[in-house]
């Protein structure tokens, strides 16, 4: 068993299930962005968060049992891949090492905990579709500097349409929801009934799906990420 003193400083996620589930957040991640950053903030009860921004300029966060040093620390996505490959699987502490701090790597802020107000549920098959469609417009309209402003800032979906204050999700929110994995899916088709909910506080947009929630400042739509 391995000693207290031993696990200071060590990122802890004891079940193998939910390395497996790291694991592979880490690599969708690194597959938009070989550089990106991942950080970790405890979450209460024994859990976590796992937040990363995406190279579309949204805030992605996963909430996982374990605990990580402080309650707060970023590491690069990349090593701690390694770190969990290296890992065997029948490990019972699930310890590992962020490596090198990388605080001041991190950009922008943390949105705040709680007290979101449920706006709207919408078909998570929704925004399977949309990313699909967006999907089919990058072949067309990417450059050597990638997908264009143009695509990204579109704004995909609107909910509370009805009403005077309306809400725009851009195709930046929904393409880092749909391609961090956090919709369940089978050949592009989410369960029947499958749902997403999109809430708010002041200038923060949030969207919830089943394996992940993200993160947008609607005072930012249009803009790149916050610095």
């Amino acid at each position: 068993m391995t000693s207290p003193d031993a696990a200071d400083g060590m990122i802890c996620v004891p079940d193998p299930a939910d390395r497996d589930d790291l694991r592979t957040l880490l690599r969708r991640v690194l597959r938009l962005d070989e550089a990106a950053v991942v950080r970790f903030t405890a979450a209460g009860d024994g859990r976590m968060r796992v937040w990363t921004r995406t190279p579309f300029g949204a805030l992605v966060a996963r909430v996982l049992p374990g605990r990580c040093p402080g309650g707060d620390v970023v590491c690069g996505a990349d090593h701690l891949l390694t770190e969990l490959d290296l890992l065997p699987r029948g490990d019972a502490a699930g310890l590992l090492d962020p490596g090198m701090p990388l605080l001041s790597a991190w950009q922008g802020i943390l949105p705040p905990a709680d007290g979101f107000q449920s706006i709207e549920n919408v078909p998570a098959q929704v925004l399977l579709d949309l990313t699909a469609a967006g999907r089919e417009a990058a072949k067309e309209t990417a450059g050597p500097a990638g997908l264009p402003p143009s695509l990204l800032d579109q704004v995909a979906l609107t909910v509370r349409s009805d009403t005077a204050s309306p809400v725009g999700i851009d195709m930046r929110t929904v393409f880092s929801l749909v391609m961090c994995g956090f919709i369940p899916e089978r050949t592009g088709r989410a369960p029947e009934g499958e749902p997403v909910r999109v809430s708010e506080r002041g200038a923060w947009l949030r969207i919830d799906a089943r394996y992940g929630t993200v993160y947008r400042r609607t005072d930012a739509l249009s803009l790149e990420p916050l610095r």
